[in-house]
């Protein structure tokens, strides 16, 4: 990964000096994977890092890679730490949806500083993905397939939905993934009618399963989600749904390309749910950017006028959800092309499993 490339970016971006405080962004912009880091970053791009003893000598050596920045390592006396690298600035920005209000209120009084809530200035350059970025997202898309298609030997009926969910971890592990920070949604039967279920001690049994699960490469994320029937064949309404759901992605999926709007994704995939009369069933967006955070900009929902980009990487993933009954939902990762769109999850998407 580029760091020196993204903070001489940063840099160049900002128009006031930023304290960069969310876990995500300094691991973008440095590599920096710690519990206790801040990055301030002035106009034109001089920087310094700062962190607490345990992490100095990790963060020495990222810090030595990234020309022009500096590091300030402390054991105590934090903000005498800011005071010094503050002294002669105006103001500074603080990332808003980041740091607590008592930070903020602390880190103006023990100053002496002005702060002002930042602009998501390094999301927007998170937001567009590089060949790295991609490589990594790609690697993590693959070890969530090969997780799915070890489903038929991994998945016995009298597993319980969390003990499976502990077994695709296993094996996106095998395939070169690590845990999310998020549990594997694994559904079973009517369960599978709540969008964020809870798995738990029931047994996943042989029918309707509802897998919605990733992990992460590099600190970044995969994010899938199928429907299968472990045996039979689903009931009438059931497979009317299912083949709702699945028309939905695909037109959803086919309207991915540089410069249409979000909302227009979430459009074309809702169209088709109104047209068989479920729209009022389908309980979410349609989907969101993923990277460092499995949760991120772009928002694909329905109004969001947001053009998609070259190096967006989304989810398109329209569910069904029939209280009592079950659910269905079908979500892949979508890499934005110049040209269109390319498809990062590849597992099958046929209702019965194989």
């Amino acid at each position: 990964m580029n760091h020196a490339q993204r903070l001489q970016a940063l840099g160049a971006t900002i128009e006031a000096p930023l304290l960069v405080s969310k876990a995500p962004n300094l691991r973008y912009l440095t590599g920096f994977t710690g519990s206790s880091g801040w990055m301030l970053v002035k106009p034109g791009g001089p920087a310094t890092f700062v962190t607490d003893g345990r992490y100095g000598e990790l963060a020495a050596e990222l810090v030595s890679a990234l020309p022009g920045a500096d590091l300030v390592v402390y054991t105590s006396g934090m903000w005498d730490v800011f005071r010094s690298l503050v002294d002669d600035l105006d103001g500074v920005d603080l990332e808003a949806d980041d740091v607590t209000w008592q930070f903020s209120d602390d880190f103006e009084r023990e100053t002496g500083v002005a702060v002002t809530p930042g602009t998501g200035a390094v999301e927007a350059l998170r937001r567009t993905k590089d060949v790295d970025e991609v490589a990594a997202l790609q690697s993590a898309a693959d070890a969530g397939d090969s997780a799915f298609s070890a489903l038929m030997q991994i998945a016995e009926p009298t597993l319980s939905e969390e003990e499976l969910g502990w077994r695709l971890i296993d094996e996106m592990r095998k395939a070169g993934g690590r845990a999310a920070g998020w549990e594997p949604i694994v559904a079973a039967g009517a369960g599978a009618s709540i969008p964020h279920y809870r798995s738990g001690r029931n047994p996943v049994g042989d029918g309707l399963l509802l897998l919605d699960y990733g992990c992460t490469v590099e600190g970044y994320h995969s994010d899938m989600s199928r429907t299968v029937w472990l045996s039979g064949e689903p009931n009438a309404e059931m497979a009317r749904v299912y083949r709702a759901v699945a028309e939905s992605q695909e037109a959803g999926l086919a309207t991915v390309a540089p410069g249409v709007a979000c909302g227009a994704v979430d459009e074309a995939a809702r169209e088709v749910l109104r047209g068989y009369g479920y729209e009022e069933q389908f309980l979410h967006s349609t989907g969101h950017g993923v990277g460092l955070e499995i949760h991120e900009p772009p928002w694909v929902r329905a109004g969001n006028d947001d053009a998609l980009m070259p190096g967006d990487v989304i989810t398109v993933e329209p569910g069904v959800y029939l209280p009592g009954l079950g659910g269905v939902r079908i979500e892949d990762m979508v890499l934005v092309t110049e040209s269109g769109s390319t498809i990062l999850t590849r597992s099958s998407k046929e209702p019965r499993a194989s």
